[in-house]
């Protein structure tokens, strides 16, 4: 091991040489600060059923015990490098796929955990699929003890990718595997703070296709610690204007939130239009999207109906009590 830009492996502390022999998948983990939930990462990877891999574990200036848990395996697949100042996650994960020697990136978060079958079922995913420059896997959301709370949404398949890739984030960035034939020069844009990932996507999809394997393959760590949660607002602001400069697409942040996350505060009519003017920044059929156009209407009505009832019915009350008051009851 070595601090700064070099690149050396670990084992127990000793330095090593590299392996000669090339892997088939390098799975990149950074790590900042990560101790918590580290070794359950570290070891979800290690037991998986594909063996063929390396796993680049990198620290970003950590300030806990990170690194020493990392030194603690005693793996020849574990390529642990230490940055000697944080350098912040773009950079970290740029500086992972340059050393990296894999004909796929596997992409993988120190809270989250990879399901055995994951790397195998993706490596096979990626070889029956040449077109597809980068996939991902489904996932079930997780608490800080590792209870299952739910899934991941928004995660399309096949044809729907196309529809859906607007969704941030289109892929699950810790169950993504990459190609790196096709990944060429591109790289994570350091100007892009909290959807890098999303960004990274939309590029790949202007040359080439991306999927998702329709499987539950990653558990993903929902806590009050991670990133997600903490930068929930930047990452929000962040997508909207990745969205629009990648794409040319025009509409307010409002209304591009009312589009991801609906409350039926939008009124359909202007909802239509604005997902009209997302098909056409897509280059997609409008009809693609008029069924999820002609719910959100329905649902619209079905809430001011019931609104309005209310209302009527408060006016009433209201009106009762007056006429009581006034006869003296």
């Amino acid at each position: 091991m070595v601090d700064g830009d070099g690149v050396h492996e670990v084992k127990k502390g000793r330095v090593r040489e590299v392996m000669q022999v090339q892997p088939r998948v390098s799975v990149l983990m950074p790590v900042y600060n990560g101790e918590k939930y580290l070794r359950e990462a570290v070891d979800s990877i290690l037991a998986q059923t594909l063996t063929d891999f390396e796993f680049i574990i990198i620290d970003d200036g950590s300030a806990d015990g990170s690194a020493d848990i990392v030194k603690s395996y005693d793996d020849p697949r574990i390529h642990f490098i230490r940055n000697s100042s944080n350098l912040g996650l773009v950079a970290t994960l740029n500086k992972g796929i340059d050393v990296a020697s894999g004909e796929y990136l596997a992409r993988m978060d120190q809270d989250d955990v990879s399901l055995p079958e994951r790397l195998a079922k993706q490596l096979a995913f990626m070889e029956s699929a040449p077109d597809v420059a980068a996939s991902g896997t489904w996932a079930r959301d997780i608490d800080n003890t590792g209870k299952i709370i739910g899934r991941r949404p928004h995660v399309p398949v096949g044809e729907h990718m196309l529809d859906d890739l607007w969704r941030p984030s289109p892929l699950i960035h810790p169950s993504a595997m990459i190609r790196v034939a096709h990944l060429g020069e591109l790289r994570y844009d350091p100007k892009v703070l909290y959807a890098e990932d999303f960004d990274l996507w939309l590029s790949l999809s202007k040359k080439y296709k991306l999927d998702n394997l329709a499987e539950y393959l990653l558990l993903y760590r929902v806590h009050d610690e991670s990133m997600s949660k903490m930068n929930s607002n930047g990452q929000a602001r962040s997508a909207y204007e990745t969205l629009c400069r990648q794409t040319g697409l025009e509409i307010s942040y409002e209304g591009f939130v009312e589009l991801v996350n609906p409350s039926l505060k939008l009124d359909p009519i202007r909802r239509a239009r604005l997902t009209r003017r997302l098909a056409k920044a897509l280059r997609r059929p409008y009809r693609r999207y008029f069924n999820d156009d002609f719910e959100y209407a329905q649902l619209w009505i079905r809430s001011e109906c019931d609104r309005m009832k209310s209302r009527l019915l408060q006016s009433l009350y209201y009106v009762y009590r007056q006429i009581k008051i006034s006869r003296g009851q």
